[in-house]
């Protein structure tokens, strides 16, 4: 599962190089939101490899630049659903139980929460990444609000009340 920079062997072209100028202009945003749908370095890493391979092998429209951000947002979000699903099967073989922490989500209804109300996809789209129905969809936001909503402030878990 585990892909590093080392291979992945890129050839330059035109187009890889078109790809390669956009995701660097939008590194910054990318990274971010490869972050809050991964939640960790090395998968966002991982992450950020698939999708660069993933759109060298795809057109680049440089006719319509918010064609191309829009194409390029979407297979990183699709690479980042693939590379967190890749990492909980991987756990799941290398162990014979491990208890969910106390006050996390799982996997389906965080990606829902984050896609959905943090970076405002619609619906239809939350459902197309996901794969599954836009009433799901709502169910599985819905789980998660209800899930986080029980959960205890940090600090008295940590019991550090002062700021």
């Amino acid at each position: 599962m585990v892909t590093s920079f080392a291979s992945v062997s890129f050839t330059p072209s035109p187009r890889s190089a078109s790809w390669c100028f956009l995701l660097l202009e939008h590194l910054d945003e990318f990274a971010t939101l490869a972050w809050y749908l991964v939640a960790d370095g090395k998968l966002v890493e991982d992450t950020l490899v698939r999708t660069i391979a993933k759109l060298y092998m795809t057109a680049f429209e440089s006719s319509i630049p918010a064609l191309a951000y829009s194409q390029a947002k979407d297979v990183l979000i699709a690479q980042a659903i693939a590379v967190l699903s890749d990492a909980r099967r991987e756990e799941n073989e290398n162990r014979f139980f491990r208890p969910e922490p106390f006050g996390s989500l799982p996997d389906h209804p965080r990606l829902a929460f984050m896609l959905r109300l943090i970076i405002r996809s619609s619906e239809a789209e939350v459902a197309k990444f996901l794969g599954v129905s836009p009433s799901e969809v709502k169910g599985l936001v819905k789980h998660a609000i209800d899930r986080l909503s029980v959960v205890p402030p940090i600090s008295e878990a940590t019991g550090c009340y002062d700021a």
